[in-house]
């Protein structure tokens, strides 16, 4: 029988600070209003637009780019308009917009998502 192979380096699975080579690149998502958050791999996405459509189909929510916000132009599934963009929190600490940054930074510097309801005031 074989030797079991060596576990993986743990910053592939730490949940975010994206370094080159990695294979996967885990971070929680949160939903304000969900009790259980979920991990996705965001080295599986090829960008911004990717993201917002995973996250939408995982949680079934409409998620706008951010800056969209407060602007006329609304996504609108079925009856409902969008209400929720998607922030994260850096190696900082300090919660950004996701989007606010090139791909690649993002990367770089997430380490875990949530998706914010977007005040009914900036939107309307």
């Amino acid at each position: 029988m074989r030797p079991a192979a060596p576990s993986p380096d743990p910053a592939y699975e730490r949940g975010g600070g994206g370094s080159h080579g990695q294979q996967s690149l885990f971070v929680k998502v949160y939903m304000e209003g969900v009790p259980i958050g979920r991990k996705l791999d965001l080295l599986l996405l090829d960008g911004y637009d990717g993201l917002l459509a995973v996250l939408g189909r995982m949680f079934k929510a409409s998620i706008i780019h951010p800056d969209t916000v407060g602007r006329d132009h609304r996504v609108v599934l079925g009856e409902k308009q969008a209400r929720h963009v998607v922030t994260y929190q850096d190696q900082e600490g300090d919660w950004l917009m996701a989007g606010d940054v090139p791909w690649e930074l993002f990367l770089a510097g997430v380490k875990k998502l949530k998706i914010a309801r977007v005040d009914s005031s900036i939107s309307d």
